[in-house]
């Protein structure tokens, strides 16, 4: 059994947002479907909040409070880190169609719109 075409091009736009473990299983278990379900789940989950360049320009552009052309600038680094994580997702989630089974689409679909237990 092979990963479904797309795979591959999808684990090439996702390994600068994923750990080295995270791209060696998709990598070496990508062919078993349920195993991708995971991995795209997880994927999702991870890029749901925001990422440490974000988290910095926030606190930056608090930090620049009275500086105003300062955190103009912070905040257009945190929108523009926001828009391409947020089309990172989106990439993903349209991907999930051609990677995943009818009945596995149900289920990641499923799982990217409820929260994890105990949050």
């Amino acid at each position: 059994m092979s990963a479904p075409e797309g795979w591959v091009m999808l684990l090439e736009r996702l390994e600068p947002y994923v750990s080295p473990e995270w791209t060696k299983n998709a990598q070496e278990h990508g062919d078993q479907p349920w195993i991708r379900l995971i991995l795209l789940v997880d994927a999702h989950h991870q890029l749901s909040t925001p990422r440490v360049a974000e988290k910095v320009a926030m606190t930056m552009a608090d930090l620049a409070v009275d500086r105003e052309s300062e955190r103009e600038g912070w905040e257009a680094i945190r929108e523009s880190a926001q828009t391409e994580r947020m089309n990172v997702v989106a990439g993903l989630v349209d991907a999930s169609g051609q990677l995943l089974s009818p009945e596995l689409i149900m289920l990641f679909e499923r799982s990217i719109e409820s929260p994890p237990p105990g949050m």
